[in-house]
């Protein structure tokens, strides 16, 4: 074997090496538990519809026309938060506060705009089952002490506001602003398998008018594009851990499939837009209507009066070997249909199979939970104020970056085998 080739080859070790340092700077991944605190019940399923409808206690009004429109995926880098999926429910990741860090598990929620933990101060029995947030640990810890009330389903959050280092995805928010909680009441929060809340939605929606985290990402340039997106896994995949991933600067186009189908949003508090309509078994249930993408909701949620139809379409509950002879609900997003099988409308609960859809009084739009962003591929798109839909990518069970090792391992041994052919 000539020097030559030995030079080659080590050019071609070290181009091949780059490229997947390359990849692992570009998508930060942190691995997360899966916990089994969660078991869906009918107790659960009441508690989840009660917490959505304090979440949306402020009507929506319907508003601006969608329009038809695909694009391309933003370019450059983007961070990656790994997440853990709970019988579909509840999606959260890790991220930690403080200096030296502090590690929280937090739901990633499109449907709020405020981060909290609980605190150390806290002497609620919610809060003793959960990790708790010490600012006297903390060297990067600055004071605040604005108080903060948060309602949640028949609960509620409160205490102080503090400002501290934050790290989601290996990404230092350097001041950010949150909730310590020092009360936390009601069993949903108590079971929950996330410490806190890391909302995701408008700054519009913040308590105490408290810049989101994701804005102080912009501010301090530490994502490439105002974007963020979500994969979430639903239980069908072969990797047990494995929940999905949240995105942030961008999307991953190898997690759908074709490309993303956008629609404006219509009013800038949740993330909410217009779709063209909603049918079911050939029953239109709705055109021009509302709906909320929310990440921190696994159900689907309906106005009443779209309820009423579709209850009278489908039994609410049935057994679970008659799913198959159920029809598919379709929605309509600028002119593409998005469509959810029985099996994803239908969740099992104590043996029987009942209707993964329910309804909240005196609100006119969908809320669009984890029931059909598990199936579709979904960008937030804050700088365009839009929202992006692709079906998920159904033979996707590794990560981005798990994947690209492997491809460039493979082909690593390929040029190897080459080189070695050659002498």
């Amino acid at each position: 074997m000539t020097s030559g080739h030995n030079h080659g080859k080590a050019l071609v070790l070290l181009a091949l090496l780059g490229l997947v340092a390359g990849a692992c700077s570009a998508l930060h991944r942190i691995p997360v538990r899966r916990s089994d605190k969660y078991v869906r019940t009918r107790q659960s399923l009441m508690a989840e519809r009660e917490h959505v409808s304090r979440k949306y206690n402020l009507v929506q009004s319907n508003s601006s026309t969608s329009t038809n429109s695909t694009s391309t995926t933003p370019a450059g880098n983007y961070s990656v938060e790994t997440l853990s999926n709970v019988l579909n429910f509840q999606y959260y990741g890790e991220i930690s506060i403080g200096t030296p860090p502090q590690n929280f598990m937090v739901q990633f929620d499109t449907g709020s705009a405020n981060l909290w933990i609980p605190s150390v101060n806290c002497y609620s029995l919610d809060c003793y089952n959960h990790s708790q947030y010490s600012s006297a640990n903390s060297t990067t810890y600055q004071i605040n002490g604005t108080p903060f009330t948060i309602t949640y389903g028949s609960g509620s959050v409160g205490g102080i506001l503090s400002t501290d280092v934050v790290t989601v995805a290996g990404l230092k928010i350097r001041n950010q602003t949150f909730g310590e909680a020092i009360t936390e009441t009601g069993a949903g929060m108590q079971e929950s398998s996330f410490d806190g809340i890391f909302g995701m939605a408008y700054n519009s929606l913040a308590v105490d008018g408290v810049q989101p985290p994701f804005y102080n990402m912009l501010t301090d340039n530490l994502v490439d594009t105002p974007v963020f997106s979500f994969y979430l896994a639903t239980n069908g995949t072969s990797v047990a851990s494995y929940g999905g991933e949240l995105i942030l600067g961008g999307s991953d186009a190898s997690l759908y499939a074709g490309k993303l189908v956008y629609a404006p949003v219509s009013n800038q508090n949740y993330w909410q837009f217009q779709m063209d309509g909603v049918t079911l078994d050939g029953t239109t249930l709705c055109t021009y209507c509302q709906a909320v993408a929310d990440t921190g909701t696994s159900l689907l949620i309906a106005p009443y009066p779209t309820y009423v139809k579709i209850v009278s379409l489908v039994n609410q509950e049935i057994d679970c070997a008659s799913l198959s002879y159920l029809p598919t609900l379709t929605i309509t997003i600028s002119g593409v249909p998005f469509q959810i099988p029985p099996s994803a409308y239908f969740v099992e609960l104590d043996g029987a199979c009942t209707l993964g859809i329910t309804y909240i009084e005196d609100i006119d739009f969908w809320i669009l939970g984890d029931i059909f962003i598990g199936r579709h591929y979904t960008e937030f798109d804050l700088g365009n104020n839009r929202l992006g839909f692709a079906s998920v990518n159904s033979g996707r069970v590794l990560g981005a970056l798990s994947l690209w090792k492997i491809l460039s391992l493979a082909a690593l041994c390929g040029l190897w085998k080459l080189f070695n052919l050659q002498n």
